[in-house]
């Protein structure tokens, strides 16, 4: 009889287990700076930074120059091209 109420006990406490959500799919314009790492040291003007993004897959791009200040929120669809100095592409990341 004991192990009647502990197998009923323990059915009870699984009932009440938190389920776990499904994983979220990746957005429609997720970034993916794997293809795009080779660019880097390439003259990084706004038809560069165009060509990132497109072969990156993502839905947004931004520039940012050293003396540049931005919000560091992540974005999922938005690759960051992170420019020296001299003009070149130094970074890029997604975010």
């Amino acid at each position: 009889m004991k192990i009647v109420v502990i197998a009923l006990g323990a059915l009870a406490l699984t009932a009440c287990m938190e389920s776990r959500p499904a994983p979220m799919p990746a957005p429609a314009g997720a970034c993916d700076a794997a293809p795009v790492q080779a660019l880097i040291g390439k003259p990084a003007g706004p038809s560069f930074v165009e060509k990132v993004r497109r072969q990156s897959g993502s839905a947004l791009a931004r520039r940012i120059t050293p003396e540049m200040r931005v919000t560091m929120d992540f974005r999922a669809d938005r690759v960051n091209v992170w420019v020296s100095t001299n003009g070149t592409a130094e970074r890029i990341t997604c975010g």
